[in-house]
């Protein structure tokens, strides 16, 4: 029995759109008008296009007879004839090009703002709202606008006077323009979405103030306990004689760490320091003359003390730390909510959508409504979703697929999705690869589910496919971290290891080369790389076939 839920597992060079095209095809066979029925997504127009033009391609090479392959596994399939699937090819290219606006392939904003144009009225939009597609310039306009009508002497104006001195006092470019363009940029993010309600929507420079105090003092009491405790052990040892070079690992010992605290250096206790407290004879060097000395000033006063140093750190580092960070995010927190309003402001007067708003814009409509009534409202019912470089969804976009998905999954229809969750390279605009690994087993029924690892590499050398399949899957071992070296462990395990096409067989060529001993690596690094372009080239590669990453 083939399983609705179709999961295809890929890697790079392994066939991923000619898999989607190939099944977008399978499905549209069924019937005369069916692929009016089907929606495939992908992420940039670009590669909408490149889609498009695939299954175009493949689709007129079946109505042709070249693709005896396709045209042997789709007879089977439907259990018909190979000159019927030739036949149904030659109707549905004809019934796409002439009804191309139903050969939905389209990026996942598109398709998601198709349906929110539906619901203007639902959402309370007043006119025809346009697509913001460029967040940049948006994020511009919104701190050009909030500048201009800042009053002088109010408490914004002398909140972001304050914020300028303490950029000044950081070592940082006074100029508050580009930090305010970026917390605008925050706001356009899925992670700050889901917190936007717990944020202020007003002016709070007085409360600002009041916490800047309150974080001072916590900051201040720390660091004197610590400055005042280190500076005593420190004064102890210099009372008696000693100096650096009578400790073990001399600046980097613990010696060391006493004097950076007692000019304000705040690290935590690393292991050589913590070692002097399970131990005595870690303090010193075992050939000191002076040992039984030092040794006997531990055990009296020293050990204790640095067990009460320690003390602080444990009982009162936390706060510190947290103190540290809210005073380097409390402006942005503090701005963030007034800005927030500047942006809906923006939105209402130049009645606009923002493109990073359309997924969020579409949940609200779904969870509140039946699928079969969104459709109806659109003017179309699709039965079939197919979602390529599904590594690259984000949370919103997931949770509205989701929905559609489990509708066409209950009437029994075939969904598909492909993706590698190694080339998820949009977390700056909220992907999350861990939907595709984690997220869909629990919220899509086990039983369902179908999984195939596209694990042939039709694109690269058989020796270049062996160096990354060694190379990759023996990284967790060195990686000390336990949580990271099993993310790792998943991502490149055994399923993904990736074998080569036969006509790829001993082809391809990997060289490392490591030059740790050179004291100009730059030059080096230049004279090895044009050596390397004259070589390639000496052996018949033109120079448009050779890519350089730095």
């Amino acid at each position: 029995i083939r399983k609705p839920f179709n999961i295809y597992k890929s890697s790079a060079g392994s066939g991923k759109t000619y898999t989607l095209s190939k099944n977008y095809i399978r499905l549209a066979l069924k019937s005369k008008k069916y692929y009016k029925k089907i929606l495939a997504v992908t992420f940039t127009n670009k590669a909408a296009e490149e889609m498009k033009t695939r299954i175009l391609q493949m689709i007129n090479q079946i109505a042709n007879g070249e693709e005896k392959d396709l045209i042997i596994e789709f007879s089977k399939y439907y259990n018909v004839s190979p000159d019927e699937i030739i036949s149904r090819s030659n109707n549905l290219k004809s019934k796409i090009l002439h009804n191309y606006s139903y050969f939905s392939i389209t990026t996942i904003d598109t398709f998601f703002y198709s349906i929110i144009q539906s619901f203007t009225r639902d959402l309370k939009f007043r006119g025809n709202f346009n697509i913001e597609m460029d967040l940049d310039f948006v994020a511009n306009e919104v701190v050009d606008n909030f500048l201009t009508n800042i009053k002088k002497g109010s408490n914004t104006s002398r909140w972001l006077t304050d914020f300028s001195k303490d950029k000044i006092i950081n070592g940082k470019d006074f100029l508050i323009n580009n930090e305010l363009i970026k917390m605008v940029k925050t706001l356009f993010s899925e992670e700050f979405k889901s917190l936007s309600n717990e944020f202020p929507s007003k002016d709070i420079s007085n409360s600002v103030n009041e916490l800047k105090k309150e974080i001072y003092l916590v900051k201040k009491n720390f660091e004197n306990k610590i400055k005042s405790q280190s500076i005593k052990m420190l004064e102890s040892l210099k009372n008696e004689g000693y100096d650096v070079n009578d400790f073990k690992f001399k600046e980097k010992g613990v010696f060391g760490y006493l004097n950076n605290l007692s000019v304000g250096l705040i690290k935590y206790p690393g292991k050589r320091v913590l070692s002097c407290i399970e131990d005595n004879s870690n303090w010193i060097n075992k050939n000191n003359k002076k040992k039984e000395e030092i040794l006997s000033l531990v055990e009296i006063k020293l050990k204790s003390e640095l067990l009460k140093l320690n003390q602080i750190f444990e009982d009162e580092f936390l706060k510190y730390n947290t103190a540290i960070e809210l005073r380097n995010n409390i402006y942005s927190f503090g701005i963030t909510g007034i800005l927030k309003n500047q942006v809906r402001k923006y939105r209402d007067e130049n009645e606009v959508i923002l493109i990073s708003d359309i997924s969020e814009l579409l949940y609200e409509i779904i969870r509140d409504e039946k699928i079969p009534f969104v459709f109806e409202k659109v003017g179309n019912t699709f039965k079939n979703f197919l979602i390529d470089e599904f590594q690259d969804t984000s949370n919103y976009q997931w949770k509205n697929f989701k929905s559609l998905i489990q509708e066409s999954l209950a009437s029994g229809d075939e969904n598909i999705i492909v993706g590698d969750i190694k080339q998820s390279i949009y977390r700056w605009r909220g992907s999350d690869s861990d939907i595709m690994e984690n997220v869909i087993p629990s919220d899509i029924d086990y039983n369902l589910q179908n999984i195939t690892h596209l694990n042939t590499n039709w694109r690269s050398g058989e020796k270049i496919i062996s160096f990354n399949n060694k190379l990759f899957s023996s990284l967790n071992k060195h990686i000390s971290q336990e949580v990271i070296s099993n993310h790792i462990c998943k991502i490149y395990n055994n399923s993904l290891v990736q074998k080569s096409s036969d006509k790829m067989i001993d082809k391809g060529y990997v060289e490392i080369v490591f030059e740790e001993d050179q004291e100009d690596k730059i030059n080096a690094a230049k004279k090895y790389t044009i050596e390397s372009i004259k070589k390639i080239q000496d052996n018949g590669y033109d120079a448009g076939d050779i890519g350089i990453i730095v």
